[in-house]
């Protein structure tokens, strides 16, 4: 059996193999910039299907947001160690998910939009050129966290239209206090932001969430992929729940530079498993 996992900053999807068979479970994301090989085994010994026996998985194939330096991937790496200590483990960047999910053995841009946001050109065989992304203080331009952190801010200084302002205070009844002490006192709080990201979607239709979502997408081609050396030569996809629940404004940011099309995945996953059991 082969063992897959696409894990973000929220969540880890693991999907194994067994020939025809496709078995799919979930974890809290194992982003090594801010979890340890400890949380990781211990999470997965917890949430690990008792109907899977482990002693079984002979591959694993792990791409992780976070998992951008070998020693990054190396704290990954021993927390599945621990877990599975006879499997052959591969850790790689989730981009690399991303872009061979999305082209398999194509050429194209692959861009992730979920709790962070990156992007890179794939050959049909490896990553060619990647702007690197700089995580949510700094960059992250498009994504969860992105947005969360906007609506978060104007929130607190009260600048969100009164209807939205009362509508986002009753569906997150937190006091400035709070807010500030998840942000900068309390682990994984690019977590914390993007849980404000539904925010987005269940208000699309107001101006004020339009006008915000349009200028993070626009932010993020501008840095993410207009930067690339002849970018309109490729096809392009996205993966990621932010592209994904938001997919009309990001087609209409994506024609905005020249695309007529643009591929949507909320997963990679589909076409991994399709990329794993063809190879």
């Amino acid at each position: 059996m082969i063992l897959i996992a696409d894990s973000g900053s929220t969540k880890t999807e693991w999907v194994v193999i067994d020939g025809k068979e496709i078995y799919r479970f979930f974890t809290v994301g194992f982003n090594p910039f801010f979890v340890s090989s400890q949380e990781i085994s211990d999470e997965l010994r917890k949430k690990w299907p008792s109907k899977i026996d482990k002693n079984e998985i002979y591959e694993i194939y792990f791409y992780g947001a976070g998992c951008s330096s070998e020693q990054r991937c190396q704290i990954v790496y021993h927390g599945l160690k621990t877990v599975f200590p006879q499997t052959r483990i591969q850790v790689s960047h989730d981009i690399e998910a991303a872009a061979t999910g999305l082209w398999g053995d194509a050429a194209g841009i692959a861009i992730i939009l979920g709790t962070g946001s990156n992007s890179c050109i794939y050959d049909g065989r490896k990553i060619v050129e990647n702007i690197p992304a700089l995580g949510y203080i700094l960059g992250d331009e498009g994504s969860g966290a992105y947005f969360g952190l906007q609506l978060v801010k104007d929130f607190l200084n009260k600048e969100m239209p009164e209807n939205l302002y009362k509508k986002f205070q009753n569906q997150f009844p937190y006091n400035r206090e709070y807010i500030l002490d998840r942000v900068y006192k309390k682990p994984l709080p690019n977590r914390f932001l993007a849980g404000f990201a539904p925010f987005l979607t269940e208000n699309i239709s107001e101006v004020y969430i339009e006008n915000m979502v349009a200028e993070g997408f626009d932010l993020f081609f501008k840095r993410h992929v207009l930067p690339y050396k002849n970018y309109r030569h490729y096809q392009i996809g996205s993966v990621g729940s932010i592209g994904y629940f938001l997919a009309d404004m990001l087609r209409k940011t994506a024609q905005k530079y020249g695309y007529s099309e643009i591929k949507i995945m909320k997963s990679p996953l589909d076409g991994l498993i399709e990329y794993y059991q063809k190879k």
